[in-house]
């Protein structure tokens, strides 16, 4: 498993053109304009170093909750701010970034994203918004893993324990907490 993590701002990406992109990425490309279009030229111009694959041939296809996939490389992407992330790995991969702030209703999301036990022991250590964010990342990471919403993440849960993500549910990957960038922690959910 690897990821790579790109300031979108920065550096000479060479963009791929409108026409060159599928139907749902054209509408997307419609409302997000060209920060959308340097992530897609990204994702496609690894994905065609990572199969051997011109762009052309790249073909992704979307789940019911709109992540795009490939069938030749699986891989999951993530974007916060000014930072892409796109992971890659020979089986399903889940990631997430997030920029580390203040929150508006930090508790009440934490307690829908957390599982009870977690819950409890954010709150005893004090609600601390570094810890909330790696759990934010892992809870969304794990959801991206299964293929579902983070809005089921209590289905999915874990313990955070000096710096690590514990799952606690038969079948769990391994999830693993990142720096990407300053102010900035994620997480990555794969199978060894």
């Amino acid at each position: 498993m690897h990821y790579l993590i790109h300031h979108l701002s920065e550096g000479k990406v060479q963009l791929l053109s409108p026409e060159e992109l599928d139907p749902m990425e054209q509408e997307a490309y419609a409302v997000r304009g060209e920060k959308f279009l340097r992530e897609r030229s990204i994702l496609k111009r690894e994905l065609s170093r990572l199969t051997g694959l011109p762009i052309p041939q790249i073909c992704l296809r979307y789940s019911e909750h709109g992540k795009p996939e490939c069938e030749q490389q699986p891989f999951n992407l993530s974007h916060s701010g000014d930072l892409l992330c796109i992971a890659f790995h020979h089986r399903r991969v889940g990631v997430d970034i997030e920029r580390i702030r203040p929150r508006c209703h930090m508790h009440e999301v934490a307690r829908r994203i957390m599982s009870p036990e977690q819950w409890r022991a954010w709150q005893d250590r004090g609600g601390v918004v570094r810890e909330f964010y790696v759990c934010w990342c892992a809870a969304e990471a794990l959801a991206k893993w299964c293929g579902g919403s983070v809005l089921s993440a209590r289905e999915r849960p874990f313990l955070y324990l000096d710096e690590r993500i514990e799952p606690c549910f038969p079948g769990a990957p391994l999830v693993e907490i990142f720096d990407p960038a300053p102010d900035f922690v994620g997480a990555v959910a794969y199978e060894p």
